[in-house]
């Protein structure tokens, strides 16, 4: 599984990483950058977590897909 950020899209409000900061933490733009840009099907805690960020981004910039 892959997590992104379309840092097009991100407007710095922080609530990828404010929800979910084992994968996610504070660039140094403000912006949101993944900690943890990979993991397996089967590390259901981190999907949980980046899960949250998708969910939590009101801008859709944050992505989970089995790319």
């Amino acid at each position: 599984m892959k997590v992104r950020i379309d840092h097009a899209r991100c407007k710095s409000h922080g609530r990828c990483y404010s929800f979910a900061p084992d994968v996610f933490e504070p660039g140094e733009t403000g912006r949101g950058e993944v900690k943890v840009p990979e993991f397996s099907e089967d590390d259901g805690e981190t999907y949980r977590a980046a899960e949250t960020g998708v969910m939590m981004c009101p801008a859709g910039a944050v992505s989970v897909d089995d790319d």
